[in-house]
């Protein structure tokens, strides 16, 4: 006979977990290609609220009913990525940004508007892009601009953000970067995505699998920075039943799943 307390089964939850986000339509199909990254924790509450029916006297409890549900993630994330930062200011699901980078091949001085980058990079900018350079291991002298034109090779600023200061690019190395940037106050409407959470069973090596069909952000962002860390910030995500709408439209693909499965699902197998 076993002793008091013995454990059943070997479900015990240990060990990192990979969170996944992505569009509507993604939902159920989500990869590795849309992880945030490296978490320290992803924790999944799912929250209910009961009523009680009281009667007699004195007053007995007679019965209870749940009348809620409510379901979110949060995840403490290490990756300041633009992608992540988009989800956390609201700004809904985009793909990783790839960079885009050259070299000042020409001078420019204080309060100038125009510059050359390396042969053949110029296709690389458009009007309107933001952009930033600074000259090597000189960041503290860094100017952030907006492209007015491209013409070539030559790429002419905005007149309201010229040049900061004066770069030697004849002589120096001066880096140019498109900035990708994240927009603060731009948000102007609610953004839903579908969100997965992988981990491992460690007694038997499989994968554990909680998946929510649709979900908005319910955090902001904290960044910030210190000499004695790496910095992390806090996501956190509202799951949601899907609406007539999304059943039709973007979450078409797993209307079969819904039935039985209305916010999402947990897949791990037996527990015994």
């Amino acid at each position: 006979m076993a002793k008091l307390g013995s454990p059943q089964t070997n479900q015990f939850n240990i060990g990192t977990a990979e969170v996944r986000v992505g569009p509507l339509s993604s939902a159920n199909k989500l990869t590795q290609a849309h992880s945030i990254g490296l978490v320290d924790d992803a924790n999944v509450e799912i929250a209910q609220t009961s009523v009680e029916l009281l009667g007699g006297f004195p007053q007995l409890q007679i019965d209870s009913a749940v009348i809620s549900q409510e379901s979110s993630m949060t995840a403490t994330i290490r990756e300041f990525s633009k992608r992540n930062l988009d989800i956390m200011m609201g700004e809904g699901i985009a793909s990783y940004a790839t960079d885009v980078n050259t070299l000042m091949v020409t001078d420019v001085a204080a309060a100038g508007v125009s510059f050359d980058v390396t042969a053949g990079d110029g296709g690389d900018y458009a009007a309107g892009d933001i952009i930033s350079f600074y000259k090597e291991g000189a960041p503290e002298e860094v100017t952030v601009a907006r492209v007015d034109a491209v013409a070539g090779d030559t790429v002419t600023l905005d007149a309201g953000t010229p040049s900061l200061y004066a770069y030697a690019g004849t002589t120096d190395v001066i880096k140019v970067f498109k900035a990708q940037p994240t927009a603060v106050g731009a948000i102007t409407e609610t953004n839903y995505f579908s969100t997965t959470l992988v981990q491992t069973d460690r007694a038997r090596g499989r994968p554990i699998v909680l998946s929510f069909w649709k979900g908005s952000i319910s955090s902001g962002l904290t960044y910030g920075t210190t000499a004695t860390d790496f910095g992390s910030t806090e996501l956190g995500i509202k799951f949601l039943q899907p609406t007539a709408t999304d059943i039709t439209g973007d979450l078409s693909h797993i209307s079969n799943l819904m039935t039985a499965h209305p916010v999402g699902m947990r897949v791990a197998g037996g527990d015994l």
